[in-house]
């Protein structure tokens, strides 16, 4: 499920809560969404039943945070809340990823894109389509999740 970055919601630089119903098993792997590509990019997705956010600014700096605690087999509600710092471009972001409503994962981007991150690269849903967002699933592209995924939902702020 492929969408151009420009008509996709702006995740990379404005408040914004993604809000994503699954089901997995146990030790769930694979992209859950992604926008943008090996140059630049945020990525949320699962590894062996962990949940990951990376931002990739421009390969300048990545932010990476990863669960302590592994995702229990069944439905979950994952809900990834940004919010800027600042009203302007290229504010830091906090990111902080719940599931079912318990902080599970937090990170500060330093930097965020001041305009669109990639002008080819698109928003994925379930797997990383174009150059992967995160070196860390490079071999295992296109890194499809391997539960199922029941509804996102991009709220702009």
């Amino acid at each position: 499920n492929r969408m151009p970055e420009f008509t996709a919601p702006a995740l990379g630089n404005h408040n914004n809560t993604v809000t994503i119903d699954l089901e997995c098993g146990a030790d769930a792997s694979g992209v859950l969404y992604a926008l943008g590509g090996a140059g630049g990019g945020l990525t949320c997705y699962m590894d062996k039943g962990y949940l990951v956010f990376e931002y990739n600014l421009m390969i300048i700096d990545r932010s990476i945070t990863k669960s302590q605690h592994k995702l229990a087999p069944g439905k979950h509600t994952i809900v990834v809340e940004t919010t800027l710092k600042a009203p302007k471009p290229g504010a830091p972001a906090d990111i902080v990823l719940t599931v079912d409503g318990n902080e599970f994962a937090h990170t500060t981007a330093k930097m965020t894109v001041p305009a669109a991150f990639t002008a080819s690269e698109s928003l994925d849903v379930g797997a990383d389509l174009g150059s992967t967002v995160s070196r860390d699933y490079f071999e295992r592209r296109p890194f499809k999740f391997d539960g199922k995924i029941g509804r996102v939902e991009v709220t702009l702020k």
